[in-house]
Formats: structure tokens, sequence, C-alpha cells
């Protein structure tokens, strides 16, 4: 129950063109609970069941999700409204731990209850979001080791976790062998990571090429992420500025331009059109959201300055 937590994600649908995007965001539930607006936080327990903000017709009300990890737009009535894969959930705060206290919490489940495989996953996504990349994949190994023989899909989900951090510590090799086994094992953030994997490798084209088989799916990380590679690739041949737009603003509409980095991907499409007035705007919005700002204020305040220069922004693979 873990997703990589990108910068970038979108919806694969919308309108073509370049017309001026709204520069106010819809209006959000006030943080009336527990000071959590902007912050990350993670479920205490496995297979947390979230309902939705705006129930769609026809289906029920509530659906268990499958992220390890959110950022908290608003509260209200003790719940904390969240986007997961572009839909708008509502969640019971009570059931949320913030990422600041999510390693000493889970350090106590796991004393708790050892058997417990859930809580060495949670906690290996905590430190993989606090930056520590051993204990992560400690963690990680432990959940898997607890699923080595028996329930595949669980084995999918570890597998996934630990082939993103390896490929973020650039351990291409030990990444892939994860990540192809956990797309093997039929689990679809594995396709997303090995997507990422390839970004991250400066293998743009395969890259392109596992999005687009979960674009068609609508995945919303996905199409984001593929939107990302048409804006800002540094191959030419791969930029599609057009699409590229078409791709984000449907999720910023989609979220009514609550979620910073939907809006930070729109900003680099309108800049790959030469179309920078709406970059910066979108830019400028995208920095209001709180906790995008704090996450990844500096990089996208530095895109912003480009932006204001009348220069679009090209990604590169780490060095």
């Amino acid at each position: 129950m873990t997703q990589r937590i990108s910068r970038r994600a979108a919806l694969a649908a919308g309108a073509l063109g370049t017309a001026a995007l709204a520069l106010r965001a819809a209006p959000v539930p006030k943080a009336d609970d527990k000071g959590l607006v902007g912050k990350i936080v993670l479920p205490k327990q496995r297979d947390p069941v979230a309902v939705f903000e705006v129930p769609p017709l026809g289906r029920d009300a509530r659906q268990v999700l499958e992220a390890a990890s959110w950022e908290v737009k608003g509260t209200k009535g003790g719940r904390a409204l969240v986007f997961e894969n572009g839909t708008a959930f509502l969640l019971e705060t009570d059931k949320l731990v913030v990422l600041a206290d999510g390693v000493a919490f889970f350090t106590k489940a796991i004393k708790d209850d050892p058997n417990e495989a859930y809580h060495y996953n949670a906690r290996g996504w905590a430190y993989h979001l606090l930056g520590k990349t051993d204990a992560a994949l400690a963690d990680f190994g432990a959940f898997l080791k607890a699923h080595a023989e028996t329930h595949a899909s669980h084995r999918g989900i570890g597998l996934a976790n630990r082939g993103l951090v390896l490929a973020e510590a650039g351990k291409f090799e030990a990444a892939f062998k994860d990540l192809d086994e956990a797309v093997r094992l039929s689990n679809r953030l594995a396709r997303l990571n090995r997507g990422f994997a390839y970004e991250l490798k400066g293998e743009f084209q395969k890259a392109v090429a596992e999005y687009e088989v979960l674009v068609e799916l609508s995945d919303a990380e996905a199409a984001n992420n593929l939107a990302w590679v048409f804006a800002t690739c540094p191959e030419a041949k791969l930029r599609d500025g057009k699409e590229a737009v078409k791709l984000a603003r449907e999720l910023c509409e989609r979220t009514e331009n609550r979620e910073g980095r939907y809006l930070d991907t729109l900003a680099a499409a309108h800049a790959e059109l030469g179309d920078f007035k709406n970059a910066v705007a979108a830019q400028e919005l995208a920095l209001e959201d709180r906790g995008f700002a704090r996450r990844y204020g500096d990089e996208a305040t530095a895109r912003l300055r480009l932006y204001k220069k009348e220069k679009p922004y090209r990604s590169e693979p780490p060095k």
C-alpha cells in the first residue's frame, strides 16, 4: 500500500489549447484539526478506508486507498482532505500519523506486534520520505521476508517500494530486478516506479512507454509523469508541449487548482509552448500550496525565475 510520492502527477484527458489559467485556487476547508494542512500523513493501519469528498453517482461512498501517505489539503469535521489518483477523499484524522512522528509510531507498533508486517512497510516508507535510505531498505527487506512465500500482492508492494528506493539511490541493477518482478506480479505501482527509474537513468523513451501503458488505464500519476517528460525532456524528439498541457490541465481542473504538483507540471508545459504568462501564473499558484512549497519550494521557485525570463525548464538525470 505504498506508491512513489512524486512531485509529478496528472490525468490523461482534457481539452487542448492554451487558454488563460484561473489565477486563484478553489477554496479548501480550513485547518481545524491539529494543524495538519500541508503536512504528510500516513495511515496507522493497513488498507485505510476513505470517503469521497463528492461521492460519484452509482458508486459506494467508501473506498480503500492504496497510497502509503498523502499531503493534507484541508480538514473538516475530524477528517483530512487528501488527493489520491486525482480524486479528493476524506480520511479520519485519528487514524493518521504525521510523517514527523511516523518512525516513532511504527517502531512502537512493531514492538507491540512484531508479526504485523504492515508496520515494517509503513516505517520503511516514512524512513524513505525522511531521506534515510539504508533504514528504508532494511524495513522493506523485513516486509518482503515476511511475505517470502505467500501473499503475492503484498510481495509486489514491497518490491515496488524497495525498487523505487534503490533507483533513487542510483542502484539501478538491483532496482530493476525488484521492479521487473513486481510488474510480473501485476503491481501497478511497480510499473509507475519502473518508468520513473528509467527517467532517473536518462532512458526517457522507455519511461514514456511505461507511462503510456498506465495512461490507457486512466492512471493519474503516470499521466502527469508523462506530461512532465513531454514538457521538460532534454531530448527534443520526445517533447510535446500541447499534449503536456492537455494532460496537466485536466488534473488541475479535477483538483480545482489545489494540488501544487499538478500546477507545477502545467507551468512547465506552458513554458515548453512559449506561453510564459500562463507558466508564471501556474507556478505562482503552485507555490500557494503549503505542502508543495514546503517540500519543493526551492526548485519550484527557481523554475518560476526561469519562466519570468521567458525560458523553458529542462530536466536532467542526476549526475
